[in-house]
């Protein structure tokens, strides 16, 4: 939990994009709302009993979570940065 609060403060120096609005990035666009559906599946597994499903579909979610914060976020500014230059 302390965990998914410190990559939330982070973001500020995570993202090496030089455009701040989501609405010029249509490919993080897209990663946004899968992201937006991972809080969702978090939200709802959160409430279910902690049986076999259960656990692999909250893990799955959770690495979803933390690598979109740790890997998607710097490499997609990356990505776009080179896209715009081309």
């Amino acid at each position: 939990m302390g965990g998914a609060l410190v990559i939330l403060f982070a973001i500020p120096f995570i993202n090496t994009s030089e455009i701040r609005s989501s609405q010029f990035r249509p490919i993080f666009r897209k990663f946004f709302w899968l992201l937006v559906v991972d809080f969702l599946i978090l939200g709802w597994i959160g409430q279910k009993p902690v049986e076999t499903p259960f656990i692999e579909v909250g893990q799955i979610a959770t690495l979803f979570y933390f690598i979109f914060f740790i890997v998607l976020i710097p490499s997609l500014g990356i990505l776009e940065k080179k896209l715009i230059m081309e």
